[in-house]
């Protein structure tokens, strides 16, 4: 289905809409609980913010008023990821970017909403947090240099004082797209946690000093496969690997 939509992620690519809306655009969510009960406090804060009057930060923390009068705390989390590839911006999944923004966006709803049927510590969290989380997707492509753009454009605040600002950001997924990226959030003071960057390189907090990830580092992988090829009594071992902060922490490894 994903390849089918490629003029549609095209469009999405240079145009960075809430990822909740990409995936109502996609087909991913179905008319009409793209208007109703899926993802419902993520809509209802989509309307929110397509009426507000005024947007001003207290720390990373974004204070919205509408013009109905509603008052919102938001915790901005944009997401980067490589959503296509090649000058025709042909969609790239290879890394399961799209149900990576599907698991986003149903964890931004339970933080809304206390959900805790995934994960029971949420249960009721939004009774004692009066943060509201948001998210909007970023395309890299996978390249560092788009990578780098995003995050320059999202931390800083003297284009527009209106507009949302980063409690902290996510991805990338290429590990040199985030050792890029990291150099930046880290010095603007913005956390940046990635789902996929194994680099080892990402380790040094003296450059990479606000950087976090939910995945281990590329030592300890190859470490792990090193082990398992000598259970089977591999003598020798070959490795075809990219030049890059990935390809090469496999072979130092």
């Amino acid at each position: 289905m994903i390849m089918m939509m490629s003029p549609l992620i095209a469009q999405v690519a240079h145009s960075s809409i809430s990822a909740l809306r990409f995936l109502c655009l996609l087909g991913l969510l179905a008319i009409p609980q793209c208007h109703a009960q899926t993802l419902k406090s993520l809509i209802s804060l989509a309307q929110d913010l397509d009426a507000k009057i005024r947007t001003s930060t207290i720390g990373h923390v974004n204070a919205i008023e509408t013009s109905d009068n509603k008052k919102i705390s938001l915790c901005y989390l944009p997401y980067l990821d490589s959503f296509s590839e090649g000058d025709d911006n042909e969609p790239y999944n290879a890394v399961g970017s799209y149900e990576g923004v599907a698991a986003l966006l149903l964890a931004l709803e339970h933080l809304n909403t206390g959900n805790g049927t995934i994960v029971p510590e949420l249960n009721g969290i939004n009774d004692r947090c009066p943060l509201k989380f948001y998210s909007n997707s970023f395309d890299t492509k996978g390249h560092e240099a788009a990578g780098l753009n995003h995050i320059i454009n999202l931390t800083d605040r003297t284009v527009d004082q209106e507009r949302l600002i980063p409690c902290a950001i996510l991805g990338a997924a290429r590990s040199a797209v985030s050792i890029s990226s990291s150099f930046v959030s880290s010095l603007r003071g913005f956390p940046q946690i990635s789902p996929q960057s194994t680099a080892t390189e990402l380790d040094d907090k003296a450059r990479h000093k606000l950087f976090g990830r939910t995945i281990p580092n590329n030592d300890g992988a190859a470490l792990a496969l090193l082990a398992l090829l000598t259970s089977w009594d591999v003598d020798h071992v070959a490795v075809l690997y990219i030049n890059g902060a990935y390809g090469n922490d496999f072979v130092d490894g």
